[in-house]
């Protein structure tokens, strides 16, 4: 059991009772919701500036991956026990079946991506954190109040060990990149 901002217990719910909760209709898989630290979390509404951006970086970083990978789209990825985050993007590593058996793992998540513009943050203060904590290599926050791109990187236990913030001007480049990324193609400028 986990304990609530009063002190008192409250239930921690599992990955597997999450499930359950779907299995049994008492959640549908159309709800917006994801189980963050033994919580199940309201998502916030998907405006149309947020899906344009999602889908926009979703089609630039299909071609730019130098390794064969799949680009999920605010799908589950499985972190530890008690998390099931849905991440805006998540890259992984690629597999036959997409990950039909079970969503993939920390060690098979190579970036999580936030797309925030109301959830700019809960995003920085509780979703990049947890990616940290289950070791995810790398994420973005994707600021689109700010039109910059916040990348994290060096996982510890209590968040990332290294920020770098990068604006319209600037360009992405990392070695799992066939070639610079330039910021200002996510955002509509």
């Amino acid at each position: 059991m986990a304990e609530s901002i009063h002190n008192l217990p409250i239930y921690a719910f599992t990955v597997e009772a999450y499930h359950k909760l779907v299995d049994v209709g008492i959640l549908k898989e159309e709800d917006r919701v994801e189980l963050i630290e033994g919580q199940i979390v309201q998502m916030t509404p998907i405006k149309s500036t947020h899906a344009a951006c999602v889908d926009r970086l979703g089609d630039i970083l299909r071609d730019l991956f130098i390794k064969k990978m799949i680009v999920r789209t605010q799908n589950p990825i499985t972190l530890g026990k008690h998390s099931e985050p849905e991440p805006d993007l998540a890259i992984v590593a690629y597999q036959e079946d997409y990950y039909e058996d079970a969503h993939p793992i920390p060690n098979q998540v190579y970036l999580a991506i936030e797309v925030a513009k109301s959830t700019e943050q809960s995003d920085r203060e509780i979703k990049i954190p947890l990616y940290a904590k289950y070791n995810i290599q790398e994420a973005w926050l994707v600021n689109l109040n700010k039109k910059e791109i916040e990348v994290y990187q060096k996982p510890t236990e209590i968040g990332y060990s290294s920020k770098t913030i990068y604006s319209l001007t600037d360009k992405l480049q990392f070695d799992y990149l066939k070639k610079p990324l330039a910021v200002k193609r996510v955002f509509r400028v």
